[in-house]
């Protein structure tokens, strides 16, 4: 399937799913004509890439997590996928922390106001 077909069933737009091809997570041929064709398998594989990078994960991670999938779609028991959800949560984690206290600190300010 081309592009512009993957991009329907999928939701997500023709420039990200070239964007995902040059970086080697999808699945492609070039035809004669010099279009993309892509195989049926993609549209689950690209929902799983949109499923991980919704979750906050880079290209990168997508690429290491992507063969930990199983073929229902879910996460396996993949130690990959495990240490690098694990360092996703110490992040926002960390992140919220930081928000708190920044929000202590314009409330303080707020209250001297």
């Amino acid at each position: 399937m081309r592009v512009g077909e993957l991009a329907r069933r999928t939701g997500v737009s023709p420039r990200a799913l070239r964007h995902y091809d040059q970086n080697g997570l999808l699945p492609s041929q070039r035809l004669a004509n010099g279009y993309r064709d892509f195989p049926e398998p993609t549209v689950e594989r690209v929902r799983r890439i949109r499923q991980l990078l919704e979750i906050g994960l880079d290209l990168d991670d997508v690429a290491r997590l992507l063969p930990c999938f199983a073929e229902d779609g879910k996460l396996t028991p993949c130690e990959r996928a495990r240490q690098r959800l694990h360092a996703q949560i110490t992040d926002i984690d960390a992140r919220m922390a930081s928000l708190r206290a920044t929000r202590r600190m314009l409330a303080d300010e707020l209250a001297r106001l």
